[in-house]
């Protein structure tokens, strides 16, 4: 069983969002290998 926090961690970075140190959210770079996820995101490819 996974905590509230942990589920919403992994929810909000599988949109390409990490919360700073602030409590803001910002998109994570995709290019950044040392992330602790990778966010997935629709390419547009049209």
């Amino acid at each position: 069983m996974t905590t509230k926090y942990k589920n919403t961690k992994k929810k909000m970075a599988s949109l390409g969002l990490r919360k700073t140190e602030e409590g803001d959210y910002t998109y994570i770079d995709p290019n950044d290998k040392t992330s602790e996820f990778i966010p997935v995101r629709n390419k547009k490819n049209k």
